[in-house]
């Protein structure tokens, strides 16, 4: 069979990473840039026009989350990740990976730029690279790979610093090496230091400091002596006759001065981490974290003004947070819930079509930060669902009349909850909610939000999605050991429990498997069911099975509306042709994606997003790295043999699809006689053209002309009662 082959062919993703990069681990300074390794991939800022650029994973980083950056002699900038070693040109456009067979691991901490050669700490050794004054050639570096074995006290190697000798700061101890790394001494708590975990070696004025988790040490020739003691230090930089330390998140920036420290922590946020200290040309710089135990957000680059005293912080307009666990997209955007049911939740990011950022949390229009669903009504509506709430359950945005309204739980209605699992609306606009907490129920307000009405106690088992098709039929499912799919068919009398048939499907019943999380329905009603090791399609209470991923761990499932079904794996996003039964990849490999899924198995559709965009021809998935954006490309040429209509024959009155056209084709479709019934029918950013059939149309044979500017291509189809 031809057709679907081409169609699987023709059709291919382009990645794009939307990310927060205010989180920003370490920084580097050059003329007005400043270069920083963000959570969300490298950051050039120029501080005095206050613009940001951003290099992410699919612009070539083999990670989001970059934890070291320097720069050469060149002006190259070196960043390292848990996932390898980059190089980025000057320009700030073009990424190169260093071969990984070179590295002695690619789980990189630091890295350290001296002229030509560039030192690299890792997890498990020291790389050093001979750039050989070729540093965008990596065919003829020389390198070297220095281990415990060769005198490290440790192959963790946390900071680096170069004076006469090489200085190794590890997780135990400080190893230094001479120039011809030959000769190896081994510093401890026994010579002086404070601690043995090493957080900063530093060279100020030919001098050596170390900053452990006790205090600050100098070395004095053949031991360190305590200049500081009691203090965490980080970071240390020196100004004049001072040195500038990054302390504990309370304190955190200090002045030492002739053995006093002051703090200069004005206008840097209360208890926020500074992870690195820049002075430059008399001007001070630090990289801000933020207080909680994940990286999804920070506060930029704070600029320190030595008048004023006081710390101006950069931030970039990007993602609220890395952590996405809802998307929803519509004509005015794409909205995205951040909430983690933790501390860290952020509220609500609202990505405009200029491609600016609104955010939204407590610190602006909502009642809270824990936003754990974003879903477009039929109304146009944007609504979200709030969990750890005493009184409200969700609320909406009226984009058109830009109002935000909430919607509160009520007396005698629906049971206090601490968290809206999901949240769907049907085509008449009434909205279904499936409660955690004391409540454990499924409830449906009518389209006035004024009655909420008990559709139904739920089950032992951790309930997870909710779709409803077009007859008022309520699935929902259950990722459990004895789970599986709930059905609640109402009989086209949704606030009438009476007639109701209640329905369990488990694996006895044809499931693929018990654990069932992500669940959709398309316009003819089939149900779709994602479950750990494959999708089940359930229709008129038969299942049929989508299986090969790979071994991948099934998330989530959707349709497009275009006889296209898209599943989210471990692995990758696959593509299945409902007609032809037609199974595509496109795995995260091959796309140069590196993406992170939170590791909770009955939680895992709770915590990721994955939305069909057809308004922008797209694929939008989140997870711990950021939003990610798969484009559908669809090819501009018309390639005639993959042309495909259907169902062929169609019905009186019923949709005729016309599917793998180029954007700008358009399609007439005539009688066997030669008469035109329809005119410049164009395609829909899938590539597709919907014609329902008139029903004065009589049976018979017709013909599709589908044109480009350069190509036609005639195709027949029959029409019949």
């Amino acid at each position: 069979m031809i057709f679907p082959t081409l169609f699987l062919i023709t059709i291919s993703l382009k990645p794009f990473y939307y990310t927060n990069h205010n989180y920003i681990y370490e920084i580097v300074v050059s003329d007005s840039i400043i270069y920083g390794a963000t959570n969300g991939g490298v950051v050039a800022l120029n501080y005095l026009r206050g613009s940001f650029r951003v290099l992410t994973n699919t612009d070539g980083l083999t990670a989001n989350r970059q934890n070291c950056i320097a720069l050469d002699s060149a002006g190259n900038i070196w960043a390292g990740s848990h996932n390898g070693l980059v190089q980025i040109d000057p320009g700030f456009k073009q990424v190169r990976v260093y071969p990984t067979e070179c590295l002695p691991c690619i789980r990189i901490n630091t890295i350290y730029c001296l002229r030509d050669t560039i030192l690299v700490g890792t997890q498990n050794g020291l790389l050093v690279i001979d750039t050989r004054k070729t540093p965008q050639n990596f065919q003829d570096d020389k390198i070297l790979k220095i281990y415990d074995f060769q005198g490290l006290s440790s192959n963790n190697i946390l900071t680096i610093e170069v004076d006469t000798s090489f200085w190794l700061g590890t997780d135990d101890k400080i190893t230094r090496f001479g120039n011809d790394f030959q000769n190896v001494t081994v510093y401890g708590m026994e010579q002086g230091l404070l601690k043995n975990y090493i957080r900063k070696i530093k060279k100020v004025d030919s001098v050596i400091y170390v900053g452990t988790d006790a205090g600050l040490n100098r070395f004095r020739g053949s031991y360190f002596d305590t200049l500081l003691l009691g203090y965490k230090i980080t970071e240390i930089a020196g100004s004049g006759d001072s040195l500038i330390l990054g302390l504990d998140s309370l304190r955190q920036v200090g002045v030492f001065f002739n053995g006093n420290l002051t703090f200069e922590n004005n206008g840097l946020p209360f208890l926020v981490t500074i992870n690195d200290l820049e002075i430059y040309k008399g001007r001070w710089f630090c990289a801000t974290g933020n207080t909680y135990r994940s990286d999804y957000f920070g506060e930029g680059i704070g600029v320190f003004d030595l008048n004023s005293h006081q710390w101006e912080l950069k931030r970039a307009n990007c993602l609220a947070s890395n952590h996405v666990c809802s998307i929803t997209a519509n004509p005015w955007g794409v909205f995205v819930a951040h909430g983690t049911r933790t501390s860290e939740s952020r509220g609500m990011s609202w990505l405009r079509d200029n491609g600016l950022w609104e955010n939204y949390s407590q610190d602006s229009v909502l009642p809270t930060k824990f936003v754990h669903r974003c879903v477009t009504a039929p109304d146009n509506k944007i609504w979200f669902a709030f969990h750890y709430t005493d009184s409200l359950l969700a609320g909406f945005f009226d984009p058109i009349k830009n109002e935000w309204h909430y919607l509160r739980q009520r007396s005698g209605g629906i049971d206090s909850t601490i968290a809206i699992w999901d949240m769907k609306f049907d085509r008449q606009n009434n909205l279904y909610l499936t409660l955690a907490g004391p409540s454990d129920k499924l409830w449906v307000y009518d389209s006035t939000l004024k009655n909420a009405f008990l559709l139904g106690e739920r089950t032992p088992g951790f309930e997870v999605e909710l779709a409803i098709d077009s007859s008022w039929r309520v699935y929902s499912t259950v990722f459990d050991a004895a789970g599986g799919v709930l059905m609640i068919d109402t009989k086209g009398t949704l606030f009438d429990r009476s007639d109701d048939l209640n329905l369990k499907y488990g694996k006895a019943d044809g499931l693929l498997s018990q654990f069932c999380s992500g669940i959709t329905v398309d316009e003819y009603n089939r149900v779709y069911i994602a479950n750990e090791i494959g999708v089940s399609i359930l229709q008129e209470r038969h299942f049929e099975h989508i299986t090969g991923f790979n071994n991948g761990q099934i998330y989530d499932v959707l349709a497009d509306g275009a006889g296209r079904v898209w599943i989210m794996a471990s692995n990758g996003v696959y593509a299945y042709d409902v007609n032809y039964q037609v199974l595509k990849r496109f795995t995260f490999e091959e796309l140069g994606v590196n993406i992170e899924f939170l590791p909770l198995s009955n939680e895992i559709i709770q915590v990721q997003g994955f939305f069909y965009d057809p308004i922008r021809s797209c694929i939008w998935l989140g997870g711990e790295t950021g939003l990610l954006k798969l484009e559908i490309i669809q090819p501009d040429t018309l390639v005639p043999d993959s042309i495909l209509l259907y169902p062929n024959p169609v019905i009186k009155g019923s949709i005729m699809r016309i599917k793998n056209l180029p954007k700008y084709a358009t399609v007439d479709i005539y009688s066997v006689t030669g008469r035109k019934i329809a005119q410049d029918l164009s395609p829909n950013p899938l590539g597709e053209v919907l014609w329902r059939i008139p029903g004065e149309i009589a049976s018979g044979l017709y013909f599709a002309l589908v044109k480009t500017n350069d190509n036609k291509k005639v195709c027949k189809f029959a029409i019949v009662k």
